[in-house]
């Protein structure tokens, strides 16, 4: 287990109990690297929830979304 994976357990664990993350929480997180949250700066409402499952989907929509 590399130390991203452990990082995803810890915060997953967490999300159990509360089940959602704020959008400054999973900004602040340690699951994502720099990139992937100036993505989650874009995709993500300020004033909502998300969980990790989702928030990832959003991401993969937003990155595979065709450029016009």
């Amino acid at each position: 287990m590399n130390a991203n994976e452990v990082k995803t357990s810890e915060l997953e664990q967490c999300g159990r109990e509360q089940n959602t993350f704020g959008k400054k929480q999973l900004a602040g997180s340690a699951v994502f690297s720099p990139k992937e949250k100036d993505v989650l700066a874009v995709v993500l409402q300020e004033n909502e929830y998300y969980t990790v499952e989702e928030v990832k989907q959003l991401m993969e929509l937003y990155l595979t979304k065709e450029v016009i």
